[in-house]
């Protein structure tokens, strides 16, 4: 995870990594999900704060000659609106990932549960302390951090996928669906944030079509650059047999289709429209 990955970092980046990271290191090995199995355990925690809402997808713009509009992806509203981190804070912080990173984790996590009730409207301590229990096997209390870590500031988007990805490995596939969805409609063009729910519905939930979306979703925010995820979006096209688009539809075929993109959000109609309401 990407807190775990952290600990070897320079102090600032540090930091960045933990109290206003995006969800760059919150992807999963898809060969690995494909050997995993869920645990059974049932969830019954509170229900997440989005629930039964759709996922929105990005969608390429058009002028209204038809041109493609370049495409500027939505800023990540955690890092966009972050209060400054309080010097003390920051200390604190270096000092209990130190302590972890020693093996000290008895230290590490008094001090992240410090934190958490000296400076309660800063949301990357419970990350930690989430981390910290699910490194321990204690689910439960990895579970309650990470919503914890949502409650405070919900627009920390590694707290959705973190939950996402815990959930899944528990076998809580709806519950990690609506903490993928979560993630996403608090930041729409997360790529990490796509590809995990493609996943879930790939390999869990037997929804190819919906994993198809967010495979491609994720391949126009990210480009050629993931050869496997690719690699993946034409496995799902050959067992779904749809060829079109769900996130490049040209105008004639939205005028064709009165029912395309519905139920979905997060049009891009102009470069820099973020398309949701923070």
């Amino acid at each position: 995870m990407v807190s775990d990955k952290a600990s070897g970092l320079p102090a600032a980046l540090l930091l960045a990594a933990i109290f206003v990271a995006g969800c760059s290191s919150l992807t999963p090995v898809r060969y690995k999900a494909e050997q995993a199995g869920g645990s059974g355990v049932t969830e019954k925690r509170e229900a997440p704060v989005m629930a039964g809402l759709p996922a929105p997808l990005p969608r390429q713009a058009y002028t209204a000659s038809g041109e493609k509009i370049p495409y500027v992806a939505q800023s990540n509203p955690y890092t966009a609106t972050r209060a400054d981190i309080p010097q003390d804070a920051r200390s604190e912080f270096v000092m209990a990932n130190s302590r972890l990173g020693n093996g000290n984790v008895k230290g590490a996590r008094e001090t992240f549960r410090k934190l958490t009730e000296d400076y309660p409207t800063l949301s990357g301590p419970w990350l930690k302390l989430g981390d910290i229990a699910e490194q321990q096997e204690a689910y439960d209390e990895a579970v309650s951090h990470y919503q914890k870590a949502i409650s405070v500031n919900r627009n920390n988007v590694n707290a959705h996928i973190l939950l996402g990805l815990l959930q899944r490995r528990l076998g809580n596939f709806r519950a990690a669906e609506d903490a993928y969805v979560n993630a996403l409609r608090t930041w729409r063009d997360c790529p990490e944030g796509h590809l995990n729910l493609a996943i879930l519905y790939d390999l869990y939930l037997n929804r190819p079509e919906e994993a198809q979306k967010h495979y491609e979703a994720y391949a126009f925010l990210v480009g050629v650059k993931d050869k496997k995820a690719k690699k993946w979006l034409v496995e799902v096209k050959q067992r779904t047999g749809i060829e079109r688009s769900f996130v490049d539809i040209p105008p004639k075929e939205v005028a064709a289709s009165p029912t395309a993109g519905a139920g979905e959000t997060g049009v891009t109609a102009a470069a820099g429209d973020s398309g949701q309401a923070l």
